[in-house]
């Protein structure tokens, strides 16, 4: 009878020593009562990572706006950007000028749309080309580490971001002339030793701007490290609205930076996937990206593929166009997705990204207000009903006026979300990210941990010697690890 008490309370220890999921599962639950209450849950909620970021429209406006009063630009009303014409409105003036100031902030945004004349679709695409000097007058450092920061303040562990990984002089002397790219062997030969020189000014600056976001934000180590709260890689594109030539030294350039430096972590193509330009050089740059990829050493690719629908695209271009994105591509991953049930031989299709790990970059809000596709017209349940792997990403947050917490908002709300399945999206980022080495998984099953981490759930776990050699070996074991430790802290709470 005496062992009694020590039973009880070798149990309590047990549970107490384990995260409580539940506990987070019902606090969960209340907080969708109201919108507020789901923002404060979901803002401390680990968020894995976002793997979708175009930097340029992750600024917001207002941002912009202080840029362009701190360098005493002018604003031109008929155009609607800023400018060094001093003929003009001082940037300073617009702040006090309300009709001035709304045209700057909700045309460079969907902050102020409200449908009427123009699409969500146009207006989205338009706020690009307004950004203009206002954008411009930003350090990219502080670009950076606006973004960066926010999502840290949002316990996100892990972001892929596209933005320029070279310094301006050096991508100018490489796109000066590009050659002819209809001998694509010839082409490559051309561009070969300019690549060399690329690479070798981009480390540097690489080296030299990952230590400055560091140092804004208070960081132990460069914004590239895994060290850190959070770690951050970047993602080279191509315009797919380019020329052929054009876009082929863009590929060349960003396949073999990716190849040779850890910190690229891949390529990307970008620009309105629904333009004549994209739907006629479609084919030609899928030939250029497949003879690329296997020259240069067959590096990550993802690919923005999908983001369409028929009031804004032929049906004849959704019929293949994820499908030869991965055959063709090479695409690890499909940004978007959202016509894939236009797709030819759509179960076969499902069923090749299921079992080859061809994850899909979801963006509600911008799917909503791009292609006003929300709710049950989105895919997102019919790719998670296949077992393709999904997760939630932000595409533009400042032109979207959004966030990675209000994406996972979004996700409840409208596509009727539970914890597990954030939480399992959370995984999902940093399992098909383009970091190397080894899983913290076996077979991408999240509950089946290695052998040596087998405990790593529980709060008092401690690394042995064998996780430590492990984690030494593996940028994605050490981000996984932080989430899953991130994931201990937060349940113990409840």
């Amino acid at each position: 009878m005496k062992r009694l008490p020590t039973l009880l309370a070798v149990a309590a220890l047990a549970a107490v020593c384990a995260a409580d999921e539940a506990g987070a599962v019902r606090a969960f639950d209340r907080a969708k009562r109201t919108e507020p209450e789901l923002i404060a849950f979901l803002k401390r909620m680990p968020k894995g990572g976002d793997l979708h970021n175009h930097v340029s429209g992750a600024v917001y406006a207002d941002f912009m706006l202080d840029a362009a009063v701190r360098k005493g630009l002018f604003f031109d009303p008929a155009s609607g950007t800023f400018t060094s014409d001093s003929t003009k409105i001082p940037a300073q003036r617009v702040l006090s000028d309300n009709n001035l100031l709304y045209q700057f902030l909700n045309g460079v945004s969907m902050r102020g749309w409200k449908g009427g004349g123009q699409s969500g679709h146009d207006h989205f695409f338009a706020t690009f080309g307004l950004f203009g000097d206002a954008l411009g007058s930003i350090d990219p450092v502080d670009a950076l580490a606006e973004v960066i920061g926010r999502a840290q303040a949002q316990n996100v562990q892990y972001m892929e971001l596209m933005t320029g990984v070279t310094p301006g002089a050096a991508s100018s002397e490489y796109f000066a002339s590009v050659p002819d790219s209809t001998d694509m062997a010839k082409a490559l030969e051309a561009l070969r030793p300019r690549l060399q020189k690329l690479l070798a000014a981009s480390k540097p600056f690489l080296d030299q701007r990952g230590q400055a976001i560091a140092d804004r934000l208070r960081l132990r180590e460069p914004v590239t490290s895994t060290a850190n709260p959070i770690t951050v890689r970047y993602i080279w594109s191509c315009n797919r609205l380019s020329s052929n030539d054009q876009f082929f030294a863009q590929a060349a350039a960003g396949l073999f930076l990716a190849a040779n430096d850890p910190r690229v972590a891949g390529v990307n193509m970008v620009a309105p996937e629904d333009h004549p330009n994209s739907r006629v050089n479609f084919e030609r740059q899928m030939q250029m990206l497949d003879f690329l990829w296997r020259e240069l050493g067959k590096p990550n690719l993802t690919l923005h593929g999908g983001e369409l629908s028929l009031p804004i695209s032929p049906v004849e271009s959704m019929r293949n166009r994820i499908r030869r994105m991965i055959e063709m591509g090479h695409a690890r991953r499909i940004g978007h997705g959202v016509s894939i049930a236009w797709e030819d031989d759509l179960p076969g299709l499902l069923k090749k990204m299921k079992d080859e790990g061809i994850a899909v970059e979801i963006c509600l809000t911008s799917n909503m207000a791009i292609l006003g596709v929300e709710g049950d017209r989105h895919p997102l349940r019919l790719y998670r009903e296949a077992g393709v792997p999904v997760f939630l990403n932000t595409d533009d947050e400042g032109v979207s006026r959004s966030n990675l917490t209000m994406e996972w908002v979004r996700g409840v709300r409208d596509q009727k979300l539970g914890y597990k399945d954030l939480k399992e999206m959370a995984r999902n980022v940093v399992e098909y990210s383009f970091l190397t080495g080894q899983s913290l998984y076996e077979r991408r099953n999240y509950g089946k941990l290695a052998n040596a981490f087998k405990d790593c759930r529980r709060p008092e776990w401690k690394p042995s010697a064998e996780a430590e050699r492990l984690l030494a070996q593996s940028e994605k074991m050490r981000v996984q690890l932080r989430l899953e430790r991130a994931f201990v802290e937060f349940e113990n709470r409840f």
